[in-house]
């Protein structure tokens, strides 16, 4: 079989088979939907495709008791723990929950370096959300105030997401194809190029793709399966170009964080705004790398 045709039939397969969540496949739609209303309080039906899964409820109900929520009595029900915790953050570790799963489930070759791919992802996350803030912000140059053209639609916790997600197609792409990924991953280290840059000259398409295709079939919004899909490419991207901009930043800083003198690095700010106040970004961004310990990231418990 050919490459581009193998490419076609892998993505063929992950578009009638992919892979299965650990929970209902109408929750993350349903949270979605919710979180755009700024005013929604807990439906019955979310409550209760959250209890189906005991791991998901286990994690909710861990979360409203922990710390950060400084609880005086324990909670005990779902309902009040969504109230407490709130919907972004339900939606947040939905994804995380289901992201885990599938990775922890995933037939993955031998040298697939998981710890590597949840530290990348939750870097590229924690950056995406500082960029959002900075930039979508009621101040930011893309915030509210700025021509239709120029507005940020992706909120912070959706760039969180998105950064989560965006190589999660590495994933189905080392499980669908492991001689492949194999194959592609010595090549990357031989050739010192990119593993995108590999993919495409192979198949002609890169794991953004794939990742988007089944993110698509999960039925997760446009609004991060378009960023996901061209953040090797944001100036390609159809729509959502300025939320494929800020992923591609983020990706590229996760890789690459601000030098000692607080500058970003000429492909990451190439990327944003040339209006936006980059060294406040630069900063912020600063301060994150040294108040983390991004070693110290490890697998999220499925």
């Amino acid at each position: 079989m050919q490459p581009q045709e193998d490419a076609r039939a892998c993505l063929q397969e992950l578009q009638q088979k992919p892979p299965v969540l650990p929970f209902e496949p109408d929750l993350l739609p349903m949270l979605f939907a919710a979180t755009k209303n700024t005013t929604a309080t807990p439906a019955k039906g979310l409550v209760g495709l959250i209890e189906r899964s005991q791991k998901l409820t286990a994690q909710v109900l861990a979360t409203a008791n922990s710390a950060a929520y400084g609880q005086e009595f324990k909670v005990s029900t779902l309902h009040r723990a969504i109230n407490i915790v709130g919907l972004k953050t339900i939606r947040t570790l939905v994804v995380m929950v289901g992201m885990a799963a599938v990775i922890k489930g995933a037939r993955l070759p031998k040298g697939f370096d998981i710890k590597g791919l949840w530290k990348h992802e939750l870097t590229t996350a924690a950056i995406a959300k500082i960029l959002a803030a900075e930039l979508g912000g009621a101040d930011g140059v893309w915030g509210p105030s700025a021509d239709e053209n120029n507005r940020l639609v992706m909120d912070p916790d959706e760039a969180y997401i998105a950064g989560l997600l965006h190589d999660i197609g590495k994933v189905f792409f080392a499980a669908c194809r492991p001689e492949l990924w194999e194959i592609m991953t010595t090549t990357c280290k031989e050739c010192c190029r990119q593993y995108f840059e590999v993919e495409n000259a192979y198949w002609s398409m890169d794991h953004a793709l794939i990742g988007a295709v089944v993110l698509y079939q999960w039925k997760l919004p446009l609004i991060l399966t378009e960023p996901i899909n061209w953040h090797h490419a944001p100036d390609q991207a159809p729509t959502c170009k300025l939320e494929a901009q800020l992923l591609a930043a983020a990706n590229i800083l996760a890789h690459i964080p601000p030098d000692a003198e607080g500058r970003l690095c000429e492909q990451a700010a190439a990327l944003l705004p040339e209006n936006c106040d980059q060294s406040a970004i630069a900063a912020t961004i600063a301060q994150y790398f040294a108040n983390t310990d991004t070693e110290a990231f490890s697998t999220f418990d499925a």
